[in-house]
């Protein structure tokens, strides 16, 4: 497992402090501290030894993910099927989906944070991947969990609001209309809204989504780790209010293309080739707003700590340079 950045810091000036262990958000770490802990407590229950016990801990990562996309589409859906229906409160129903998929995702992050890092998005996992040492190995394996995980949600939601759908339309599923209801399990746009548009929308969205996480899980600018899953949620539900009008605000491949896989039982193949095959644009558009995010992130806003860091990590002489070029700047 890599080392986290700060503690590689704080290790080359001397002992990391626990405070500064506890800081380090990045995956890889959390979950081989997780892993140590399970095995302890294992040991003290005096569990057996046998390769069941073993694999259950080295699995625990994924089957975290698969129970934190599950509890997060199952209310996020729940709260989005509760707005269709009760159509009396129609002028609180963005609120009401906009809270509810919130409040979904934070349940998600600290039902399973501790455990793999909560990622809950494939292009979070990439990205993570990418810039915050989660191991390459993980994210293909994450981003199955998460299917899973999206496809098992979605079904119960809909086990949940059967009846109250067979009273909504009279049983007949339908896409688009006034008693449609597709829409709960897969992001559809506006009708007046292209493909173009809607991918243009919801890599916005993503991008936002991603910078934001990168900046509340970054122990240098954001250190306040107890609070993460409150600003993670806080964090859709904001991004949901202000751009979620025009084609929804799954900004997660994972997600949207799972909940549609199960919308498919009951809504038939059509929940993938209408409004132009629109499937495509919730999943690519999320990947190429995280990667314009993270980017963003890494590239304008990493503090001038996180830069010496690396350099300390990594032995960057150029890293050097561009610090004390900064610093120059800003004296």
């Amino acid at each position: 497992m890599a080392e986290c950045a700060t503690a590689a810091f704080e290790r080359q000036r001397g002992s990391p402090t626990p405070e500064t262990i506890s800081l380090c958000t990045h995956s890889s770490t959390v979950t081989a501290k997780r892993a140590g802990e399970m095995l302890r407590y294992s040991t003290k229950r005096k569990l057996p030894p046998t390769p069941l016990t073993h694999l259950r801990i080295k699995l625990a990562p994924v089957f975290a993910e698969c129970l934190g996309t599950t509890l997060f589409v199952l209310l996020g859906a729940g709260a989005n099927l509760t707005s269709t229906i009760d159509t009396e409160s129609s002028q609180t129903s963005w609120l009401r989906s906009a809270f509810g998929c919130g409040f979904g995702l934070m349940l998600g992050i600290c039902v399973t944070g501790g455990i793999s890092g909560s990622i809950l998005n494939p292009a979070v996992g990439l990205v993570f991947a990418l810039y915050r040492q989660l191991p390459w190995m993980l994210v293909p394996v994450y981003i199955l969990a998460e299917f899973i995980g999206a496809f098992i949600g979605a079904i119960l939601a809909y086990i949940c609001f059967a009846h109250s759908l067979d009273t909504f339309d009279n049983g007949n599923r339908q896409i688009s209309g006034p008693y449609a209801t597709a829409g709960v399990f897969g992001s559809f746009p506006r009708p007046f809204i292209t493909n173009g548009a809607a991918f243009l929308s919801q890599s916005i969205g993503s991008g936002i989504l991603v910078l934001g996480i990168f900046a509340i899980t970054d122990p240098t600018n954001f250190p306040s780790r107890s609070t993460t899953p409150i600003a993670v949620g806080l964090l859709l539900t904001g991004i949901a209010i202000g751009l979620g009008y025009p084609a929804g605000f799954p900004y997660n491949a994972a997600l949207d293309l799972g909940s549609r896989c199960a919308a498919a039982i009951w809504y038939g193949k059509n929940v993938f080739t209408f409004h132009h095959s629109y499937t495509w644009v919730p999943v690519v558009a999320s990947f190429a707003g995280a990667l314009g995010g993270a980017s963003a992130y890494q590239l304008f806003v990493v503090s001038r700590r996180s830069l010496i860091i690396i350099r300390q990590v990594r032995g960057d002489d150029s890293v050097h340079e561009s610090v004390h070029n900064v610093s120059s700047l800003a004296s």
